[in-house]
C-alpha cells in the first residue's frame, strides 16, 4: 500500500513539472542589428564677418605690386567647424572665386587694386554640414593718380576803356589736356583779399574800379584734379 501511495505521489510531481514547464517563452535575443556606435555631430554654426568691414569704401590692405594688394579677411570663429571656404567676387567682372580647405578665423587673399569685392565665409565639418555668413562688400584702394600742379599764371598789363578795366592773363598746365579755371584776386591792399570771381574758365574779365586808386591783383589757377598754383601779386593804376 505504502509502495503504491509512493507512486502516485511520484507520478504527480512529474505531472506538475512538465505542464510548468510547457509554456511559450519569449526569445529576448535582439534581432534588429548592431546598435550603432556612430557619434552624433552637431551642425556647424554661422560665421559672423569682421574685416574688410562692410561698405567699406577704401581697404588699403598690403601692396604687393602696381596692381595687386594682399588683403587679410577675418571672420568670428564657431562651433562644431574644421574648416573654412571663404567666397570672393569681383565685382566689376563678376568673377567668382573661393578659397577652401582653411583652418583657422583668418587668412590673406591678393586682389586687384582699384576693384570693389563682395565676400562670405562657410563654416563645414566632418559631416559635411555647412553654414554661411552675411555677403559683405568693400572697396579695395587702387593707385593715386599722379598729376602735375599748373604752371603759375602770367599777369598781362591791364587796360581800361569806357570806364572798364581788362583784366588777361595766360594759364597752362604740364599735363596735356587738364581742363583749367581761375579764381581772382583784386583788391587795394595786397591782391590778398577775397577774390572778386571765382570758377572762371578763361584767362580774361572784366571790372569796374574806381578811378585814381592803385590796386593789386594776382591770379590762382586750378586744374582738374585739383592742384593749384598763384601768380606772382602785380599792380596798376587807374
Amino acid at each position: 500500500m505504502k509502495s503504491t501511495i509512493k507512486y502516485i505521489s511520484l507520478f504527480f510531481l512529474t505531472f506538475t513539472f512538465i505542464i510548468s514547464c510547457d509554456c511559450d517563452c519569449q526569445d529576448i535575443t535582439d534581432t534588429s542589428g548592431p546598435i550603432s556606435t556612430d557619434k552624433f555631430v552637431a551642425s556647424p554654426g554661422s560665421p559672423t564677418l569682421i574685416s574688410p568691414a562692410n561698405g567699406k569704401n577704401c581697404e588699403i590692405g598690403t601692396p604687393v605690386d602696381a596692381s595687386t594688394t594682399q588683403v587679410t579677411f577675418n571672420w568670428s570663429a564657431t562651433p562644431e567647424t574644421d574648416s573654412y571656404n571663404l567666397t570672393y567676387t569681383n565685382l566689376i567682372t563678376n568673377s567668382i572665386k573661393t578659397k577652401t580647405g582653411i583652418t583657422t578665423n583668418s587668412t590673406k587673399i591678393l586682389l586687384f587694386k582699384g576693384i570693389p569685392y563682395a565676400w562670405s565665409v562657410q563654416s563645414i565639418n566632418s559631416n559635411t554640414n555647412r553654414a554661411s555668413s552675411a555677403t559683405w562688400k568693400f572697396y579695395l584702394k587702387g593707385n593715386p593718380i599722379l598729376t602735375k600742379v599748373p604752371l603759375a599764371a602770367v599777369l598781362k598789363p591791364p587796360s581800361t576803356t569806357g570806364g572798364k578795366t581788362t583784366l588777361t592773363w595766360t594759364g597752362s598746365d604740364p599735363d596735356v589736356g587738364d581742363a583749367l579755371t581761375y579764381t581772382l584776386y583784386v583788391d587795394k591792399v595786397d591782391g590778398k583779399q577775397s577774390p572778386v570771381s571765382t570758377g572762371l574758365s578763361s584767362a580774361l574779365a572784366e571790372l569796374t574800379l574806381d578811378s585814381s586808386a592803385t590796386y593789386y591783383w594776382r591770379v590762382k589757377t586750378t586744374d582738374q584734379t585739383n592742384n593749384s598754383s598763384f601768380s606772382l601779386v602785380s599792380t596798376f593804376n587807374l
